[in-house]
């Protein structure tokens, strides 16, 4: 009876030290993990400022992209920031957004229904615009030509055409 009592315990003990040592496992993972995602990977002085709009009463919207399938696609943005009075409106600040390779889209959401809105051809019908300030049409303009370095700057103007 005591040596079954010695090989449930040993047996226990054996147990315990795989369930410790796993969990070190794990923990000197998860720290060794911090040390990237502790790392300087956001804008610590970004500023995007958005000039052109067309009156003080519509909202503006922008669009951050960090992916091109998602701009190409326009679905699920890193963020939308959605300011309301334009009157108070000079510049948002991009220090939160942790990637390092983003591009903004910006509108004026003159009609009011939330969206961007487009004629049946595709052309659009409200005051938009992207960072850097491509020179192309609205189809024209590709993931590439929007996308900009977040350490590299410190302030972005969007001009809306």
């Amino acid at each position: 009876m005591f040596v079954q009592f010695l090989r449930k315990n040993i047996n226990l003990s054996k147990v315990m030290h795989r369930q410790k040592v796993n969990f070190l496992r794990v923990l000197y993972l998860v720290a060794f993990q911090a040390f990237f995602l502790i790392s300087y990977s956001h804008s610590d002085h970004l500023t995007a400022k958005v000039t052109g709009f067309v009156d003080a009463t519509s909202p503006i919207h922008i669009l951050g992209y960090d992916r091109k399938y998602y701009f190409e696609e326009n679905s699920a943005p890193l963020f939308i920031v959605v300011e309301q009075d334009i009157n108070n409106f000079n510049m948002i600040n991009l220090k939160a957004f942790p990637h390092i390779k983003i591009g903004l889209f910006a509108f004026q959401d003159t009609d009011g229904n939330g969206e961007f809105s487009t004629d049946f051809k595709g052309q659009p019908l409200e005051p938009f615009g992207f960072s850097l300030n491509p020179d192309l049409n609205f189809e024209d303009v590709v993931f590439e030509n929007i996308v900009f370095d977040m350490t590299k700057f410190q302030q972005l103007e969007i001009r809306l055409k």
